[in-house]
This record gives C-alpha cells, sequence and structure tokens, in this order.
C-alpha cells in the first residue's frame, strides 16, 4: 500500500463491539487491510471509556450484548456529545424493537443484519462521509456568502 501523501487525512477511526470476540477481531482485521483505522472490543463499556479520550468516526456495533446493548451504546456516545457514524448489526429480531425504541426517543441509528459480510461493510464505510465533515458541508453551503448583503449597496 502506498504511503499517505500530506494532504490526506488520517485514516478513520473504527471501533468495532461484539460480545462475540471472533467476530469482532475478524471484522477489525478485514477493515485495516481496507485502511481503516480499526479496533476490536468486545465489552461496551471498554468502548465508552476509549471513547471519551478517543472517539471514533465509526461505531459498529452487534445490538444483542449482555450488561449494556449496542443501541444503550450508541445514546451513551451521542449523549457524551460525540457525532460519530454509528452502524448496529444484529441477527436477533429483537433488535428491531430495540431500534423502533431508540427512534421514538429521537436517535436514529443505521442497522444491518446478520451474517454481516465484510465486503458489503467495507463499501458501505468507503463510499459515505464521515459525519462531522459532512455537517460542515453542508453548513458551509447554505450559510450565505461573507459579502453578501453585509454593506449598503454603492
Amino acid at each position: 500500500m502506498p504511503p499517505a501523501s500530506s494532504s490526506e487525512s488520517a485514516p478513520c477511526r473504527v471501533y468495532i463491539v461484539d460480545d462475540e470476540w471472533l467476530i469482532a477481531q475478524t471484522l477489525a482485521a478485514i477493515l485495516c487491510k481496507e485502511g481503516f483505522n480499526a479496533q476490536a472490543f468486545h465489552n461496551p463499556d471498554q468502548v465508552l471509556v476509549r471513547s471519551m479520550e478517543h472517539p471514533p468516526d465509526v461505531l459498529i456495533t452487534d445490538v444483542m450484548m449482555p450488561g449494556m446493548t449496542g443501541i444503550e451504546l450508541a445514546i451513551a456516545l451521542r449523549r457524551a456529545g460525540h457525532d460519530s457514524r454509528i452502524i448496529l448489526f444484529s441477527g436477533q429480531s429483537g433488535a428491531l424493537d430495540l431500534l423502533c425504541d431508540a427512534r421514538r426517543r429521537g436517535y436514529d441509528f443505521e442497522l444491518l443484519e446478520k451474517p454481516l459480510h465484510p465486503l458489503q461493510l467495507v463499501l458501505r464505510l468507503k463510499n459515505s462521509r464521515k459525519p462531522a465533515a459532512g455537517r460542515r458541508e453542508r453548513a458551509a453551503e447554505t450559510a450565505p456568502p461573507a459579502d453578501s448583503d453585509s454593506r449598503p449597496a454603492a
């Protein structure tokens, strides 16, 4: 892989959370090979602690986990002020009920079904912008030009 040019930004930081360690490790390894800075976690509490100092650009989390669901983790990141892109994945039907409840409470997250094909995930990540960058660009598009109507006509 060629070295990153000085004009490129740092690789996208991706945290993958699944209580099944093999799934989290495998997805992290695949994303690292694709140029992402991906880290695997098997405990949502570890992600919360890590995110306070180093928030992810993208959080990919299983929904159904013991202790804390992926949706509870996602909401905790939002409440902490992080604007990470959040992708939930689950193979259990109860996940949809939890997602609907979160949406009623004002939180909207992406949901992918297990089994999750790694290539689909890579393409989804590569074909989208970081959330913060997208918001800055949209704000710039809608803001009036610096010199528009700010001075009287001559």
